[in-house]
This record gives structure tokens, sequence and C-alpha cells, in this order.
């Protein structure tokens, strides 16, 4: 914990201030803690952007992965939401949790959280596994769904060789941020391959529907297990 914190507060990155001063990882309260030596991984969460009250928490299908993963979370003050100082801190935090002594690190992210863990592949053997829920950075305007697409391309076409061994993306049907589901899977799907990377992508079911569709009670049923395997690396994940 101390040999994290002192890697976190002596990063290299030039960050702008309220990142330094208010971003970081940090274990999160919901959970308990095994520590690295017991631990079977760390589980990295980044959640959505968010206007007032707490950060959003780690959706209900990874909460049975804490009882063996010490899940720690990079809250982002909802003034100050930028994205590649975010996807530099990650890596910084992924980094530090290995030094800590972590055998596996993987990466969850929802809506924003995950357009700035895709933003993160382009370092280098970044983390075991990545999991990106309904990544979004651009709002719903239509006038804006080409830029966003082109930044999704862009921040894949950057992907590391070895970024991640594995890597999986849930889209979903009647999300209004998500300005083209194939073109965003096809593109996802061509990083990992050029990664090295086992991919997996669910792309748009019936159930459930939705931007925030990752937390309604049918999710976990559906495609929780998958997910939770992809993550922990388990035989016959995908």
């Amino acid at each position: 914990m101390r040999l994290l914190r002192r890697a976190l507060l002596a990063t290299p990155l030039m960050l702008p201030a309220p990142l330094r001063a208010e971003h970081g990882c940090r274990p999160d309260p919901a959970f308990p803690r095994h520590g690295a030596a017991r631990a079977a991984g760390a589980l990295v969460w980044l959640h959505a952007h968010y206007t007032e009250g707490a950060p959003p928490a780690l959706p209900p299908f990874l909460e049975p992965l804490a009882a063996r993963w010490d899940v720690w979370r990079i809250d982002r003050p909802p003034r100050f939401d930028p994205l590649d100082p975010g996807a530099a801190l990650l890596a910084e935090a992924v980094a530090a949790l290995r030094r800590d002594g972590y055998r596996k690190v993987a990466m969850v992210g929802e809506s924003r959280g995950a357009f700035i863990a895709v933003m993160a592949l382009r370092y280098p053997a970044l983390a075991d596994a990545l999991v990106a829920l309904a990544p979004a950075a651009h709002g719903t305007r239509v006038e804006r769904r080409a830029q966003a697409l082109a930044d999704w391309r862009a921040a894949l076409a950057a992907t590391a060789p070895g970024a991640v061994a594995r890597g999986g993306l849930v889209l979903f049907a009647g999300d209004p941020y998500d300005p083209d589901p194939a073109a965003r899977a096809a593109a996802f799907l061509d990083a990992m391959r050029n990664a090295g990377a086992k991919a997996l992508v669910i792309d748009q079911p019936e159930i459930p529907m939705g931007h925030g569709a990752a937390r309604d009670p049918a999710f976990d049923p559906r495609f929780g297990a998958r997910l939770r395997a992809l993550l922990a690396g388990a035989s016959g994940s995908l």
C-alpha cells in the first residue's frame, strides 16, 4: 500500500493540477482487502462520468470477484474529467499495483471510464485483461457521432502489442451514446488481433438494453460468468 501511494505521488507525468490533487487509485471500501500476497489479483474500476453525489459503484455482476480479488478504483471528479491524462494516470496506477506485488491486474471501465481504459491500451504490457462496458466520451448529439467514431478508431489504432492478454467489449442496443456499434466492434476486434490478445465482444443483446444495462439485473445471469472468467483468465473463458 505504501509503495503504491509513493508511486502515484512520484509519477513523472505532467498531470494537470486537479488530476494530481483529486484523481488516484484507492482500495474500494465496499469490499474486503486481501492484500497483494493473498489476493488472486487486483481489479481496477473506472466509473462512468457523473455530476453529483458519490462516484458510481462497481457493477453488481463484478462483485463475486471481490471474494478473491482486491478491488481498486480510480475516482475522477465530475468537474474535471479529461481523457488523455486519465489514461496516463491509469497506466501509472496499474504499474504501481504490479510493483506492489499483485500477480494479475485487470481493468473494468464503464462509459467514459471505459473510453479512458481503451485509450490506455497505447501503453505496452498494461494489464492482463480489460472489459469495456458501453464506452462513451462524446455525448449523444448526432453531429458529434462522426468525431466519436473517429476518436474510438484512433484510440484502438494506437494499441500497443501485448497491451493486454484478453480484451472484452460490451455494447448495448438502444444506447444513445453509441455512434456505430458495428464499426466500433470491428475496430476493437482488429486492435485485439494486432495486439495478440484474445477478444470477446458482446454485441447488442436483446436484453438488457440501454447505456447503463450492465447494472440491469438481467445482465449477470446472461453474461456475468463469461466476463468474470475473461478478467480472471479462467480456462475456457472465451
